[in-house]
Parts: C-alpha cells; sequence; structure tokens
C-alpha cells in the first residue's frame, strides 16, 4: 500500500508536467489522445518576506466594471478530440494546450445524450473512466452480453494494471490538518499541499495508505484573458459502488486539480468539503432514474458547475482526474463539458447546474 507523500515546499513556478505523467504515475498509459505541448509559464508563488502579509488573503481582485469573458466557441460536431469536446481549442474561441490520458479503452467522447445527461456545449461531451468508457452507453443487457451479468456490480473492469500514485501537481497532503485554514485565509499556504484540504481523509482511512488504480485524466494549459475573473467547467459523476459501496471511509474519486497564483488543489467538493465521491452531497440519481444505459440501478450526480476565480494574464494548470481507491473493480466515470471563462472572482464553488 501507498503511503500519502509528504508536503512539498512552496512551488515558485507553475511546473506543466504533461510529458512526464506516464512515468510519474508509475503505470504504463496505452491512451493518449489529443495531447498538445502545454507551455511553461511561471507563476509567481514566492512567499512575502513581510510576515503580515502572508497571512492575507490571496488578492483576487474584484471585477472591475469591464468584465466581458470572450464568447465560446464549439467545434465538436465531427471531432473526436478531447480539448473539442469540452468547448476548448476552437478556431476563435479558448486556447489552450494539453490532451487526455489513461489506461486503453478509458476515455471517449460521445455526441448526443445518455440517459439525462445532454450535452452543455456544442454536440459532443467527454467520459473519464476507470473501465470502458464507451460502455457507459450500453444497456444490462448489452453488458451481460459481455460478460458482466451481475446488474449490482456492472459494469466493473479490471484493466490488470498495478496500482499507482497520483502524477504531480497532485498532492493529497492538507495545507491544513485541522481544516480550519485554507489558502483563502492564509497565502503563504499556497503550494504547500491541497488548499481545500479535502482530498487527505481518504487517504488516511486506509491502514496502510489507499492504493491508486485505473486513473485517466484530462490535462489542460490555458492563459487567463483579459476582462475574466473566473474559470468554470460541468461535469457529472456517477458509480457503480452505489448503493453497495456508500458510506464507506474510501470511495472512487474525481478530483478537479488547479495550480494558479492563488490556490493549488481539488476545486471541486461539496458544501461540507468533502470530495466527489459517491458520499458528497450531490447525488441526485439514483436506481430506477438512470434506466436505460449503465448506470441504471447506481447512483450519479446532475450536471455539476465547479467556477473557481482566477486574474486575467495568468497561466494556470487544469488536471480533471478519475481513479478507483483501493481496488481495481467498480467503475466510476465522470462526464466533462464546457470549459469556459466568467465573472466569479470567488473562492472554488461547486453548485448544480440551474
Amino acid at each position: 500500500m501507498l503511503a500519502p507523500s509528504p508536503p512539498p515546499g512552496p512551488r515558485t513556478a507553475l511546473r506543466c508536467l504533461l510529458a512526464a505523467a506516464a512515468a510519474l504515475t508509475g503505470c504504463e498509459y496505452v491512451t493518449v489522445i489529443g495531447i498538445r505541448e502545454i507551455d511553461e509559464g511561471p507563476v509567481d508563488l514566492d512567499e512575502d518576506t513581510d510576515e503580515s502579509a502572508e497571512t492575507q488573503p490571496p488578492d483576487l481582485d474584484l471585477p472591475d466594471e469591464y468584465c466581458e469573458p470572450p464568447a465560446k466557441v464549439s467545434c465538436d460536431q465531427d471531432s473526436e478530440d478531447p480539448l473539442h469536446a469540452v468547448g476548448l481549442d476552437c478556431v476563435g474561441g479558448t486556447p489552450s494546450s494539453g490532451g487526455a490520458e489513461g489506461p486503453s479503452g478509458a476515455i471517449a467522447t460521445h455526441a448526443g445524450t445518455i440517459g439525462p445527461y445532454a450535452p452543455r456545449e456544442g454536440e459532443r461531451f467527454l467520459i473519464l473512466s476507470t473501465g470502458m468508457a464507451e460502455q457507459l452507453a450500453m444497456t444490462q443487457t448489452q453488458l451481460a452480453a459481455l460478460g458482466c451479468t451481475d446488474p449490482d456490480y456492472c459494469p466493473s473492469t479490471d484493466f490488470d494494471s498495478e496500482p499507482t500514485q497520483l502524477p504531480a501537481p497532485i498532492d493529497v497532503s492538507p495545507v491544513d490538518a485541522s481544516g480550519e485554514t485554507n489558502c483563502n485565509t492564509n497565502s503563504a499556504l499556497i503550494g504547500t499541499g491541497d488548499c481545500s484540504n479535502s482530498l487527505y481523509e481518504q487517504w488516511s482511512a486506509c491502514p496502510d495508505g489507499c492504493a491508486l488504480w485505473d486513473y485517466s485524466e484530462l490535462r489542460i494549459g490555458l492563459t487567463v484573458p483579459e476582462h475574466s475573473y473566473g474559470l468554470a467547467f460541468d461535469f457529472a459523476f456517477m458509480s457503480v459502488e452505489w448503493p453497495q459501496f456508500t458510506g464507506g471511509a474510501f470511495n472512487d474519486m474525481f478530483v478537479a486539480w488547479l495550480e494558479s497564483e492563488a490556490w493549488t488543489g481539488n476545486i471541486s467538493f461539496d458544501a461540507f468539503g468533502s470530495p466527489i465521491t459517491v458520499n458528497a452531497g450531490f447525488i441526485n440519481y439514483t436506481g430506477d432514474a438512470l434506466a436505460g444505459f449503465a448506470m441504471e440501478g447506481h447512483g450519479a450526480t446532475r450536471w455539476l458547475t465547479t467556477d473557481v476565480g482566477v486574474q486575467p494574464g495568468e497561466p494556470l494548470l487544469l488536471v480533471l482526474a478519475i481513479f478507483d481507491l483501493s481496488d481495481a473493480s467498480y467503475d466510476s466515470l465522470v462526464l466533462l463539458d464546457d470549459v469556459r471563462w466568467t465573472c466569479s472572482a470567488t473562492p472554488p464553488t461547486t453548485q448544480p447546474v440551474p
């Protein structure tokens, strides 16, 4: 079993490590989709020598009178590029770099609707799975024909891989183990671990440290445009772990890790500070509400929006990841769409889409 890594020291630059991700995770990735180079862009995270300034909240300026994020541009009609599927890197739209990476078959774009989930922009959304992503649209009858005959535990995929570790820069170490302080109230904590303090509890529940399996991610490099003060994206999480494994101390998880001037950590969590698992407070669809596709009888969120304040001109790294925790069975998936700029200028929030 793997023990959590000790907290790193404060970062002084944004390190975009897409090219080294496979080596850092310790497993062999055989699906690499739509990768574009993520340019290195320094982020000044140097500690302020003024002791009084170190305890001040990060400088998230409120939008001025002229906050006007660029218009969204969609280009996923005939494209299976994962960046296009989430509304990025289209001609005339938001330029971005990066791509999706994971075990073979764990990543797919989907055109049209699955169950209650229609695309949030354009005609496609992206699926990241701890199993075979294209199985999500299948019925239980179709899954049974593939050999998964117990609906209570299907779909369930074992990639026969070895346990691995979270790739940099994701670090589950809390910036404050008590949970009383985060990077919003003490900017000196930026770069020392997970600003949200939301991830470590799951790892600490494993007696010898939690093993990590079936990791897939979408890694995105961005630069905040002028007159934009927020970054948002939509997602929906679903898992075969509902209902048999709800209430457990550790579960499959979705993490949205942001590296910015004011935040280094997970930005998707519920109102109680819990990470996105089957135990989060967003499981709205259960049982028959998911009839007709692979999640029938299981649990899922509706479409949710995460929004976080950013500053014009700063470079960002956003890593959207899903993985099995402690075992390689019982598939979980996340749908991703509509990455966009906003005027929020707020600490991270996650809310149901209206």
